[in-house]
């Protein structure tokens, strides 16, 4: 898959080499939303535009988009389209440091990051900033974090989409002023989900103070510039100094976005709201020392419409579990999940999940799930005997999300051709468990986005 992305991003790239933008250097009087491109004194090439009324005497955010593997600053306005992606930023993006052929690369090397912190001291010269925000997609999601690491002071947070942590990236106390968020699809079949969820918690189990995931339900390895917007309106409602503005991007964390270029929609990241709005009630890592009464009251009705949304999934899911993790009653697995992430940090949900021990017994299941992926990506195995490893071992590993997308399809393949695979009988016996675990996981993701669907906007 990894191959054949970067064939078609080749292809693209030597297709669209005559779709270059105007080269323009950049100045306050161009117009708003228009893209053009520039080269930067260390040789990066990049596209800039305007938000609407850019006023040099009046500092704007500055938003840099970081590319993917096979790709180049192009990248950016393709994917992210003007007027939708961070539509009041000054918007960058930038040519990884290192060349690769015709396309670049963003490498997890010193060199690569001081190339791109001496192009944000040229911006700051070039446009008038506020703060600097990185978003990061697949190769670009890795280097944003890595970065931040390196030089924290340049930046005040970064989204990783698609990607996930290098391990050698720093998460010292120096870094944590930054705000971290990482955002993936569940069925990305290039960068497996599991290493944003497994980055974050590596971030966590170090302390991290400014940290989120964003989970995009079912969502696959493609850009998406709505989401990323919420994640950007997360990191500046984390780090802004004004609490008028936290409340404001909470406000658009919580809008309903419907469906996106894509034809795909989720919930809304009520996880991320509740983070930014401790800050108005005086909570959290970052809280903010005064608050006007007026905004202090608005933040408490959003609180207040988000922790009874949580009660209200917690509520159902009481009622579908009746008390046990039972895979053959109830339509509960997909949703109790997705809830767990979705909702991460909103009290009605973490009583609950404390409640039915969710984060004990999720830990509990590590082996198991260890069993099914090594079994899966072991060089040279059989259909039999990775079917049996899957339908020993789900039973015990269902809380777990992150498996293969294309697990359940090859596995109903598997189980029909049973007799010329020759699977063996004491694993046909166990079929049934995973058929509950298949069955149970998609009713309950039904009935979590029924739930979620409801929602009309936070309330003013």
């Amino acid at each position: 898959m990894l191959t054949h992305l970067a064939f078609v991003c080749a292809l693209t790239l030597s297709f669209l080499a005559s779709d270059d933008p105007e080269r323009r250097e950049p100045d306050a009087g161009a117009p708003a939303h228009e893209v053009f491109s520039w080269t930067s004194a260390n040789g990066l090439r990049y596209t800039w535009w305007l938000p609407e009324n850019y006023d040099p005497a009046v500092p704007r955010n500055l938003t840099v988009i970081c590319h993917g593997t096979g790709l180049d600053y192009r990248w950016g306005h393709w994917n992210n389209k003007v007027k939708i992606f961070r539509p009041d930023d000054v918007v960058i993006s930038v040519d990884g440091p290192t060349p690769s052929g015709e396309s670049r690369l963003f490498m997890g090397e010193k060199k690569d990051a001081e190339a791109v912190r001496d192009f944000l001291r040229e911006l700051r010269g070039l446009f008038s900033v506020e703060r600097v925000f990185l978003y990061g997609h697949s190769q670009g999601g890795f280097f944003v974090v890595y970065f931040a690491g390196e030089f924290p002071g340049e930046v005040a947070g970064v989204v990783a989409h698609a990607s996930g942590a290098w391990n050698w990236s720093k998460a010292n106390k120096s870094v944590h002023p930054v705000a971290i968020c990482f955002m993936h699809g569940t069925k990305d079949p290039v960068v497996p989900y599991r290493q944003s969820s497994g980055s974050r918690d590596a971030y966590a189990d170090k302390k991290f103070p400014l940290l989120h995931l964003r989970r995009l339900q079912s969502y696959n390895h493609w850009p998406n510039a709505v989401r990323a917007n919420e994640c950007l309106a997360w990191c500046q409602g984390m780090t802004c100094a004004e609490p008028a503005e936290a409340l404001a991007m909470a406000r658009e964390i919580l809008r309903p976005k419907g469906k996106d270029e894509y034809q795909w929609e989720t919930a809304v990241g009520f996880a991320a709201a509740r983070d930014v709005l401790r800050r108005l009630a005086g909570e959290g890592p970052a809280p903010f020392d005064a608050v006007d009464e007026k905004l202090a009251a608005d933040a408490r009705k959003l609180i207040d419409a988000i922790e009874d949304q949580g009660a209200r999934h917690a509520k159902e899911l009481e009622k579908q579990m009746e008390g046990a993790y039972d895979l053959g009653k109830g339509e509960w697995l997909g949703h109790l999940i997705a809830l767990r992430e979705d909702f991460r940090g909103v009290d009605s949900v973490e009583a609950f999940m404390q409640e039915i021990g969710f984060d004990k017994r999720r830990k509990s299941q590590e082996r198991p799930t260890a069993k099914i992926l090594d079994a899966w990506y072991r060089e040279g195995i059989r259909p039999a005997d990775l079917f049996e490893a899957i339908v020993s071992n789900i039973g015990d590993a269902f809380l777990f999300e992150g498996f293969p997308p294309e697990l359940v399809e090859r596995m109903e393949g598997w189980h029909g051709a049973a007799k010329s695979l020759d699977l063996d009988k004491k694993a046909l016996k166990q079929w049934p468990e995973f058929e509950a675990w298949r069955d149970n996981w998609k009713q309950g993701s039904e009935r979590y986005q029924d739930l979620w669907s409801d929602w009309k906007g936070a309330p003013r």
